[in-house]
């Protein structure tokens, strides 16, 4: 890429960030989310019978849409896929690196540093939190489960709704903040609607209950809140612009 290509390219990208602003919604959606995960988790732990019914209409529904519409289940089978540890850690790794190499390290930060670090502790903290969650709570899968996929691990919460979260819609919102106006939405809203479809999926394959999946994109929120607060405070002050760099000093 010439260097007047990247400078076009570069004065596309966010012009600057409100960090502190950014800081006061995640910590605002780490509460709320998690307030929520907290209430849905107290209830199959404390109360299952109040949301039994809900678990077996919801579940029954998206279920049968599934096997009246075999193409969902094909649909299903590829979040399934690419919602799991493997292609999802992967995809967390390539990304990361690669922001790491365009952004390097300075003083302040380079936003695309920044960025990776955000999605590492998303990815790699939701992913542990969920294992820690599960064996705690100890819910069993619904008897759909080894209808399309088999899944052995227990059943609250979600870990694949959980991880569209922490990880797809991670990166989109990435995405928003790194590349240029004209394409960012482009680009960002399917990792979104994709992160968050991921949840339906389940439903359709019968391997959760639907507060699995409730449970999960609470969870995923929470912890997406707290990872955005743990990169600002990581970093202490306001990043780098990645164009930074390329501003001529003044004659």
């Amino acid at each position: 890429m010439t260097l007047a290509v990247e400078r076009r390219y570069r004065s596309s990208v966010t012009e600057s960030l409100n960090w502190t602003r950014i800081a006061q919604l995640g910590a605002s959606l780490a509460v709320v989310a998690g307030l929520g995960f907290v209430a849905v988790a107290w209830i199959v732990t404390s109360a299952p019978n109040m949301i039994t019914p809900l678990d077996e209409s919801w579940g029954k529904a998206f279920f049968n849409l599934g096997a009246e519409n075999s193409w969902l289940v094909g649909v299903s089978e590829f979040c399934h896929f690419v919602g799991g540890v493997l292609f999802s850690t992967l995809t967390v790794f390539v990304v990361s690196v690669s922001l790491l190499l365009w952004g390097r390290f300075g003083s302040p930060v380079p936003l695309p540093t920044v960025a990776a670090v955000f999605l590492m502790i998303s990815a790699a903290g939701g992913a542990f939190l969920n294992t820690v969650v599960k064996s705690a709570v100890g819910r069993e899968r619904p008897p759909t489960n080894g209808t399309y996929q088999l899944e052995e691990s227990l059943s609250f919460p979600s870990g694949h709704t959980q991880a569209g979260i922490t990880v797809w819609f991670a990166l989109g919102l990435v995405a928003l903040v790194l590349l240029p106006r004209a394409v960012r939405w482009w680009i960002a809203a399917p990792l979104m609607i994709f992160g968050i479809s991921i949840g339906f999926s389940r439903l359709i394959l019968g391997v959760h209950w639907a507060t699995d999946v409730i449970g999960g994109w609470l969870l995923g929120l929470s912890w997406l809140g707290v990872s955005l607060v743990v990169a600002r405070v990581l970093f202490g002050r306001e990043p780098n612009d990645p164009r930074a760099a390329e501003q001529p000093d003044p004659a």
